[in-house]
């Protein structure tokens, strides 16, 4: 069964009672930490690298004497902690989310005001599926049709304060700009590459169609202008897709701060108990393979907010 890279999804699981006649009773909490430790073992982006009998032994020890499952949540967070990608968490049996997060913030970017020569799109984070993704998508396909035209000098696509969610209504929606075919890579830990795309109102994940606008626009008569896009410490998980989308274009440049490095492919593994181990298992690579794991620094790093824009708009004037 082919193996698909899951974005970040929120859902809630109910069960009953625990009773030890009861066949999905959940397992004593160190043979929960071991299981789990054992799924990250096998698939983690890292797993050549990790030493795991230290991990293990580090898990195992901060959960000593958790007599439930749930009492051992702080070692479930340690053990995420040390995995040190900043992407992984856990959904548990009853919805709750236990994670591990290095705080990505940066002061709110300034209203900009967008010369008429000029395409300009904000993508903020998005985290819905089905029809509202292609809702969201279609939206922004409006946004570049209501600008688009020969004479335009280029484009803004700004990622700044996009903390992610659900990458591919962002590439179905930008499509039109990023242009038709394979725009980046999720790479897994034995280097099996699998591509992320886009053509005519469809973003695709290994050639599957994820997301599909309605009535695309596909009459993109700015083609090959440049493209600016605009970055910053929040810019994580999908909005780092999106940079990672448009980097290795010939027409595009980043500006802006150096993103949280959140960036990657979690793929879901259900546990005995019923919760979630969302693993990051998958690093980004872009459409000419360069590796982009981590932290992304742009082509021009500019840490104040207020002179981002100003320096994209010179870049596309010049």
């Amino acid at each position: 069964m082919m193996k698909k890279i899951a974005s970040i999804v929120l859902i809630a699981v109910v069960i009953g009672a625990c009773d030890p006649n009861n066949p999905f009773a959940p397992p004593p909490a160190e043979d929960y930490l071991n299981e789990l430790v054992d799924v990250m073992e096998d698939n983690h982006i890292n797993k050549a690298s990790i030493n795991w009998d230290d991990l293990r032994t580090q898990v195992l020890q901060k959960g000593a004497g958790a007599a439930t499952i749930s009492a051992a949540n702080e070692a479930v967070q340690l053990a995420l902690e040390l995995l040190n990608d900043r992407s992984s968490f856990v959904l548990t049996a009853t919805g709750a989310v236990i994670e591990y997060k290095v705080p990505c913030e940066d002061e709110e970017a300034p209203e900009p005001t967008i010369p008429t020569d000029i395409g300009y799109v904000l993508i903020p984070p998005y985290s819905n599926f089905g029809i509202n993704a292609a809702i969201f998508a279609e939206k922004m396909h409006g946004t570049i049709s209501g600008q688009d035209n020969a004479s335009l000098k280029g484009w803004i696509i700004d990622l700044r304060g996009n903390t992610g969610g659900n990458l591919w209504p962002m590439i179905a929606g930008i499509g039109p700009v990023l242009g038709n075919g394979t725009v980046g890579y999720f790479v897994d830990s034995d280097g099996l590459k699998k591509t992320f795309a886009y053509k005519d109102g469809t973003s695709f994940y290994n050639d599957e169609a994820v997301v599909t606008v309605s009535f695309p626009y596909v009459d993109f008569k700015s083609a090959g202008k440049k493209i600016a896009v605009l970055v910053d410490h929040s810019t994580s998980n999908a909005g780092e897709g999106v940079m990672v989308a448009f980097s290795g274009m010939a027409n595009s440049r980043s500006f802006g701060a150096a993103t949280c490095g959140q960036g990657g492919g979690n793929q879901p593994f259900q546990l005995s108990d019923r919760s979630v181990l969302y693993l990051n298992v998958a690093y980004l690579e872009d459409r000419n393979e360069q590796n982009l794991q981590g932290v992304i620094t742009p082509d021009e790093v500019i840490d104040d907010q207020a002179a981002v824009f100003d320096a994209a708009v010179d870049w596309i004037n010049n």
